[in-house]
């Protein structure tokens, strides 16, 4: 009915006309809306990292009530992708994750579900599992970032030869690995992370050992300690090196620094530990 025709009606019929108009746009605006705040869950919030070890990670939130469960999702980079690990019930609030590399920093992500609709994540936890901590140098002017990644925000520009500590190891999305490191600035002792092949990590000097190579396929010679540092020299299986020292790598495994004569010429480098026969 138009409005024109409205205004015609008698009076209390207009009135019982106008109030049905607002009751219906009341319906349409509001009870939608409160349905949808009724169903969904909220916010999971105090997330934190509880009790970690070499391989687990033990992490818990505030609880929730009325839902049906938690959906606890992980990556091995801050930038994700984040995958679902874990669904758990209600009654819990806290989740140990296990089998997980030792002196690597994991992420989480929690969220609550109520039957198919779920909630908001949570904030992002970093947390990591328990490593030694290695002493490393800085080879070449390297920036350290907030997060690892060049995407992140630049905390600091390190010379090189200067003394960091590598807490523990870590990746960008695409794979590229990263280091969480401690370091100084005006005075103070700051951290954040650098990309892995920018450092050379100190290691356990030792007598001079020779070694041959096992890899069939050949062993790369690289500047560093880590699987995507630059590589030097592919040596053939059965090459003699001299082993001037181990060390541990960003894979947070042994690692030797070895000498080796490459067309007459004596190159210095990193390889890792397991392709190497100490005789």
């Amino acid at each position: 009915m138009k409005l024109q025709q409205l205004s015609k009606l008698p009076h209390g019929h207009f009135r019982k006309y106008f109030c049905s108009f607002l009751l219906l746009l009341f319906v349409i605006l509001c009870i939608p809306q409160t349905a949808l705040a009724a169903g969904r869950p909220g916010k999971v919030t105090g997330i934190k990292c509880g009790t970690t070890t070499s391989n687990s990670i033990n992490i818990s939130w505030t609880p929730q009530s009325g839902i049906s469960g938690y959906q606890i999702f992980r990556s091995s980079s801050y930038d994700g992708p984040y995958k679902k690990i874990m669904n758990i019930s209600a009654g819990n609030q806290a989740f140990c994750n296990l089998n997980l590399q030792s002196g690597r920093e994991y992420y989480y992500r929690v969220r609550a579900y109520r039957g198919s609709t779920v909630g908001r994540f949570s904030k992002i936890l970093a947390a990591r599992t328990k490593g030694a901590a290695q002493a490393a140098t800085v080879r070449v002017s390297a920036n350290v970032r907030k997060r690892a990644g060049t995407n992140h925000a630049l905390l600091a520009t390190l010379a090189p030869g200067t003394k960091v500590t590598v807490i523990c190891v870590t990746s960008t999305k695409s794979g590229t690995p990263w280091s969480r490191i401690t370091f100084p600035l005006n005075g103070r002792k700051k951290t954040g992370y650098i990309r892995s092949d920018l450092l050379s990590l100190g290691g356990q000097q030792t007598a001079k050992r020779k070694g041959v190579v096992i890899a069939a396929s050949g062993l790369h010679l690289r500047r560093s300690a880590s699987a995507r540092s630059q590589i030097i020299a592919t040596l053939p299986m059965n090459t003699t090196v001299t082993i001037l020292r181990e060390t541990t790598g960003t894979d947070m495994q042994k690692w030797y620094q070895v000498s080796v004569k490459l067309g007459g010429r004596t190159r210095k480098g990193y390889v890792a530990a397991r392709f190497i026969r100490v005789i």
